[in-house]
């Protein structure tokens, strides 16, 4: 079983524990760590643990080369990449009190010319894979095409599409048979209803609202919609509307959760499950990784942050 998993936004990840969170103050971290992660990243860890061969297509950039791909390598992941000529953004998430505080660098732009070498990758190896995955946002410089175009490519070849995107880009790909679209509750309010909701809101009273678009979708191009509500339960379509529970556990750091949720979607469908089992096993290895400290692993070293 062979992903791509696409992302055009790569991101050092630190976690810093910090027993207590003072705003205005110094804040000493007890525990520190350094990832490569990014939707994309996230997606093709998790999926190589859970027995897939995960390639993540990305561009990377600027004098942290060599080291992201020393730890993409010791995570055990392959990277197809392109020189953006600039670099990487870093990340950070403070884990505080049971709480996951994210503070999100925005990527810089890449130079136009990187998207010529980012398509050619893709064309040279799309086939060779079973699945490809696309999340996130592509960072500003890559062309709005560049999505519908892999997407295109992808079905025409066979390949099972899932997306973990929003607004326009999304939008524009559902004519090409995508198979799974799996946004947060948040994100589809916003793409397909223009509503505002936070990814933390109980947004039960929404169905009503949602429904019929999942409907429409389903009947329209046969893809199959998941969104995940955070602590609530988990709406899906596909032939027909249902719900699968959240298990309440006491997460240690939830970055990651939904690259999760993406890459264990994807396998149990490649390995035939029904879509309502694979949304159920998805749940259950997202909430895995909600009990990591690290982030988008199932993998767990012990790591804990001290009071």
């Amino acid at each position: 079983m062979k992903i791509l998993s696409v992302c055009l936004n790569p991101t050092f990840q630190y976690t810093l524990c910090i027993p207590r969170l003072d705003i205005g103050e110094v804040n000493r971290a007890t525990g520190h760590y350094l990832d490569v992660a990014g939707k994309g990243m996230n997606t093709a860890r998790i999926a190589t643990q859970l027995g897939a061969e995960a390639m993540w297509l990305s561009h990377l950039g600027g004098s942290r080369i060599d080291e992201m791909l020393a730890l993409c390598k010791a995570d055990g992941v392959e990277v197809l990449w392109a020189d953006a000529k600039s670099e990487m953004r870093s990340c950070i998430t403070i884990l505080s009190e049971g709480a996951t505080t994210e503070l999100v660098q925005e990527p810089h732009p890449v130079d136009p010319s990187v998207e010529g070498p980012i398509r050619e990758l893709f064309a040279q190896h799309y086939k060779e894979y079973d699945a490809m995955i696309i999340a996130g946002t592509r960072a500003p410089g890559y062309s709005k095409d560049i999505y519908t175009d892999f997407v295109r490519m992808a079905k025409e070849a066979g390949l099972f599409v899932l997306l973990d995107i929003k607004g326009e880009d999304l939008k524009a790909c559902l004519p090409y048979g995508v198979d799974v679209i799996k946004p947060n509750l948040s994100e589809a309010a916003h793409t397909f209803l223009s509503l505002e909701v936070g990814e933390t809101e109980d947004t039960s009273d929404l169905r009503r609202h949602m429904e019929p678009f999942m409907e429409e979708i389903w009947h329209k191009h046969k893809t199959a919609s998941v969104f995940t509500r955070g602590k609530f339960d988990i709406w899906a379509y596909g032939p027909s509307f249902f719900t699968i529970p959240v298990q309440e556990v006491e997460a240690i750091n939830t970055i990651g959760s939904g690259d999760s949720f993406n890459a264990a979607l994807t396998v149990s469908l490649l390995k035939g499950a029904s879509l309502k089992q694979a949304v159920s096993d998805a749940a259950e290895v997202a909430t895995r990784n909600a009990r990591t400290l690290r982030p988008g692993t199932i993998i767990d070293s012990g790591e804990r942050c001290l009071p």
